[in-house]
């Protein structure tokens, strides 16, 4: 058997979905694996538009082909963004919850010698176990959240204990939470990435055009011109990347919402955890926190940071005052809201380095300034505060035998200044 009927063979008998059509959208090969969910003999379908065997995923295929063909380069799609592409049978066992295979596909060029796409190859991986173990690790976080509730209205009633219920619940969620967040971070961040890539390419087009359209502007009038000026956007398929660089975007975005709640949900539990005693520095504590929490800012708020230079680290818990500061940079960005300034000061004084948070929103009530570090209390809306923030801090800075004061006016701004000593004692 030759080379290229070996190849052929073995593609066949992969065990993932094989697809090539061309620039028509026609099916010109399909592997076994593809063939039999389709439940159809290959000599059936060639020749036969991919778009018309599934007319529900058309617009979506047909935009994911036309990249590959324009742009000469992969796309990729990942399950959680479109689960069930092609409408296949779950190859799960039939005492398995999933009636539709899940899949992960992705589309590649394939490019004759003059580097011209000649036909798009679809591949489809059957990712139904792994989305089931998913959904099952989602539907467990979710009924751990009702049980962290039901467990905080009983706390709240026992005010002496707070502290070490919060804790000892926490310690209990991390397990259950760690075991899939590796996993589950790998996955979103690829197609993050795959359509930055793309968007990348995108960018580079569109500065040419930029470019391109100045000169011409500068010569506006001149009919030779404008029709080098049309002729240059549809060769370079500016329509389309105008239409399809929206889309990408989205879907970036969601990526990158889906890594930042699975990042939050581990650092809100583990930081406040950890236990491991280091030198630490505080401006590296509060820079870090910031890059954290920068989205919790309006466009209008304006940072100021003052930073004493000179300061030594500290023997400290690092992580803990990581989430001391991120409390009191969220309460601070919600308390401006959309405009206002936030204040940021860190210098040493005595016996003791300082942080000062120091915001222009709506202060607090003087009859609130001595519930504030309760466990539970809270002045914001059902929903956006769970009261715990400001406990836990008080907690933290109390562990490593320092202060955290507060100073407040209403509609002037809230200070809070966090004292740590220089020299701890560890318990």
């Amino acid at each position: 058997m030759h080379k290229p009927e070996l190849l052929e063979s073995l593609l066949r008998k992969l065990p993932m979905g094989a697809c090539m059509v061309d620039k028509e959208y026609r099916i010109v090969f399909l592997n076994d694996f593809f063939a039999d969910r389709m439940d159809c003999d290959e000599k059936d379908v060639l020749g036969k538009s991919l778009l018309e065997l599934f007319p529900d995923q058309a617009r979506f295929l047909k935009k994911k082909i036309n990249s590959v063909f324009i742009l000469k380069n992969e796309t990729f799609s990942y399950w959680e963004q479109r689960p069930h592409i092609f409408n296949f049978l779950s190859s799960r066992p039939v005492t398995g919850e999933e009636s539709l295979m899940f899949q992960n596909m992705e589309v590649l060029p394939l490019m004759d010698d003059s580097h011209e796409v000649l036909y798009a190859c679809i591949t489809i991986q059957d990712v139904t176990a792994q989305a089931s173990y998913y959904n099952d690790l989602s539907k467990v976080a979710d009924e751990l959240e009702l049980e962290h509730k039901a467990q905080a209205s009983l706390i709240s009633k026992l005010k002496d204990t707070q502290s070490q219920l919060v804790h000892s619940e926490k310690m209990a969620s991390i397990g259950q939470l760690a075991a899939g967040v590796a996993h589950e971070i790998n996955s979103p961040i690829g197609f993050v990435y795959s359509n930055i890539e793309i968007l990348q390419d995108y960018i580079g087009k569109l500065v040419k055009i930029t470019q391109f359209s100045d000169k011409l502007i500068d010569k506006i009038g001149q009919e030779l011109h404008l029709k080098l000026k049309k002729d240059f956007f549809e060769r370079h398929e500016f329509d389309y990347i105008k239409e399809d660089v929206v889309d990408l975007v989205e879907e970036s975005l969601d990526g990158a919402k889906r890594v930042k709640a699975i990042v939050e949900s581990l650092k809100e539990f583990s930081h406040a955890d950890a236990k491991h005693w280091t030198e630490s520095s505080l401006i590296d504590g509060i820079e870090s926190t910031l890059k954290i929490v920068s989205s919790q800012f309006e466009s209008n708020v304006t940072l100021h940071k003052d930073y004493e230079k000179g300061l030594t680290p500290l023997f400290c818990m690092g992580m803990q005052l990581n989430q001391v500061f991120m409390n009191l940079l969220v309460n601070a960005a919600h308390a401006v809201g959309e405009n206002g300034s936030i204040f940021i000061k860190v210098f040493s004084e005595g016996e003791f380095q300082k942080v000062s948070v120091r915001d222009t929103g709506i202060g607090i009530d003087a009859k609130n300034l001595s519930k504030i570090f309760d466990p539970f209390f809270t002045t914001k809306p059902v929903g956006r505060g769970t009261g715990l923030g400001l406990s836990l801090s008080y907690n933290i800075i109390k562990n490593h035998n320092g202060n955290i004061d507060v100073k407040s006016s209403v509609g002037e701004g809230t200070e809070f200044i966090v004292s740590i000593p220089i020299k701890h004692a560890k318990e």
